[in-house]
């Protein structure tokens, strides 16, 4: 105990000051007109200083040290002996909040370097509280191991004393008695405030509801600390619940304990976790298998109170997954995260719906490969397309001939080209072909470039331009379109069809229209419908417009430009967009 602690030394120190300015006093009469000058003089113009280096001075580092501790000596006998504190709660305070400390030295900008600088910073202290009430409950959270920005909106607005919350500090010594510890109890206040208010007898009777089933004081400290939650409302029963399929199963309590994280970013819901035990002896009717299973991955009933493991079941059975495929997927379950697992079991099958996989082929896989398939990172599926440099149709029958070929294309590894296969290389040929009948030169630079623009097979290209002909149109002026717009071939014969009968046959443009314009081909059908099709609300220069012009347009300038500008034109255009939509 220091000497601050004692009251002898205090009053001793005491009467020491009081002789020091007794004598000061008199070595230097008071002038009667000073006196009188400097009484009436406001309090706030004259402040006492308690310090013994001049503003602005740098304090050594064993002097902020010796101020520190010495600060703690003092603030102990203010919480204690001032206030009237538990010894336990005021020491705490005083030693565990070092912040406020601080902050209190900086105001008071004390130092050591005399050899009274024990009474001073001890002085200097007790002075500032007498006139300077501190809000009581700052120390206290930041003892707790709560930061500023963590507690700030804690402190009660009605209340500076902590004597003024019995409940407070009445379930702190409950929490202390237990054996929990000062930053555990921080993180019961974060996660559970409400526990600290409740009445004399709740949080006592609320604890030996777990040790009347037969819990350990040490198993049942851990489960509050590591799930705070536990001790409001009946949280308590789904921890019983959780705990009886754990004991039926064979695990015991033991393992339960070595696997909860006392971590502040770490919490627990037991009711989550009631959930997944269910679920998984449900799945599994051999308690041995289980009791294996979950000491082998703790992390399905762990992680994250086991909401991945949940959620991996019901993504899964979604797939067509029946009891026997989850059970065997589990006894087969990669030694991963759960969340890891879920990630990449969801790329794999954005992966096959990219490729348009259908969606029974799918759930066929997943059936049957999904254990190794959630240890799989694939590579981005635009990324896969590229570097196996094969179309979709062609990656869908190699997949589903051999599904653990995707082994080879996961993130890290560099992925081969597929082989190409005779159907392809007939393609190529006849793709070549088509492209020197439109005036391409073989084996140039040109020819290169326009083989990657002309996508489709080669067998399609020709009937799809031999179609634009077949609609009597010139050859030559074919010939022409598509090498402007190479993408106009690569639509199918039928959405070729529905734009020009849209535009010849319903707004009774002539097909010379296509020469002219050839890009209004690509544009999309639903384009094409929602612009042309305001044309008979406009007026003035604005219905003679070149479709061209139209169509070719952004979004915001066709609205300002053609749309707002004519009579009840933004009603035509809503009504325009709600009848395309429901087409």
């Amino acid at each position: 105990m220091s000497r601050m602690r004692n009251p002898r030394f205090f009053f001793f120190s005491l009467l020491k000051w009081a002789s020091q300015v007794s004598l000061e006093t008199q070595i230097k009469p008071l002038n009667p007109q000073t006196f009188e000058i400097e009484s009436h003089l406001p309090r706030t113009l004259t402040p006492r200083r308690f310090s013994t280096v001049n503003p602005g001075e740098k304090l050594s580092v064993k002097t902020r040290i010796e101020n520190q501790r010495k600060a703690q000596a003092a603030m102990l006998d203010y919480f204690y002996i001032t206030r009237g504190l538990q010894y336990l709660v005021a020491e705490s305070m005083s030693k565990n909040a070092p912040l406020f400390n601080d902050n209190l030295l900086q105001k008071l900008d004390c130092d050591t370097s005399t050899d009274d600088a024990d009474a001073d910073v001890s002085l200097s202290i007790t002075r500032f509280l007498r006139f300077h009430p501190i809000n009581e409950f700052e120390p206290f959270f930041e003892s707790l191991g709560l930061k500023p920005s963590e507690y700030s909106h804690l402190l009660p607005s009605d209340k500076m004393f902590l004597n003024e919350d019995a409940f407070l500090l009445e379930n702190y010594n409950t929490f202390w008695i237990y054996g929990v510890g000062l930053k555990q109890m921080g993180k019961i206040f974060k996660e559970a405030r409400e526990v600290f208010g409740y009445e004399t007898g709740v949080l006592a009777k609320k604890i030996k509801a777990f040790e009347d089933l037969g819990l350990s004081k040490s198993f049942v400290s851990r489960i509050i600390v590591c799930s705070p939650s536990v001790l409001v409302g009946d949280m308590n029963v789904e921890v019983a619940k959780a705990l009886e399929i754990l004991k039926t199963i064979g695990v015991g309590f033991d393992w339960v304990s070595e696997n909860l994280s006392e971590e502040e970013d770490e919490s627990y819901d037991w009711r989550s976790m009631h959930r997944v035990l269910s679920l998984l002896r449900d799945l599994f009717l051999n308690d041995s298998e289980l009791c294996e299973l979950l000491k082998k991955h703790p992390r399905l009933v762990f992680e994250d109170s086991g909401e991945w493991t949940l959620f991996l079941a019901g993504f899964l059975t979604k797939l067509g997954s029946s009891k026997s495929d989850l059970s065997s997927f589990f006894l087969n379950f990669p030694g991963i995260e759960v969340k890891k697992c879920v990630v990449n079991l969801r790329n794999c099958f954005v992966f096959l719906n990219k490729i348009k996989m259908e969606c029974d082929e799918i759930g066929k896989i997943f059936r049957d490969h999904s254990s190794w398939l959630g240890a799989c990172s694939l590579k981005k599926p635009r990324t896969l397309l590229d570097r196996l440099n094969v179309g979709t149709k062609r990656l869908c029958q190699v997949i589903q001939e051999n599904p653990e070929v995707m082994k080879k294309w996961t993130m890290g590894l560099k992925v081969q080209p597929l082989p190409p296969t005779g159907e392809e290389e007939t393609s190529r040929l006849m793709k070549t072909q088509f492209l020197i009948n439109l005036g391409y030169e073989e084996n140039s630079e040109e020819m290169e470039r326009a083989v990657k623009k002309f996508r489709g097979r080669g067998s399609e290209l020709q009937q799809r331009f031999d179609f634009l002909v077949s609609l009597g149109l010139n050859e030559k002026d074919v010939r022409n379109m598509v090498n402007a717009f190479p993408q106009i071939l690569c639509q199918a014969s039928e959405l070729l069809e529905a734009k020009i009968n849209y535009i010849v046959n319903e707004l009774g443009y002539p097909f010379s229209i296509f020469v002219t314009f050839p890009s209004c081909l690509v544009f999309t059908l639903q384009r094409m419908k929602l612009r042309l099709g305001m044309i008979p609300f406009m007026e003035g220069k604005a219905k003679t417009k070149a479709i061209s012009s139209l169509l070719g347009c952004s979004d915001q300038h066709f609205v300002s430009h053609y749309v707002n500008r004519q009579p009840d034109g933004p009603k035509h255009w809503e009504d325009l967009k709600k009848q395309i939509l429901y087409e």
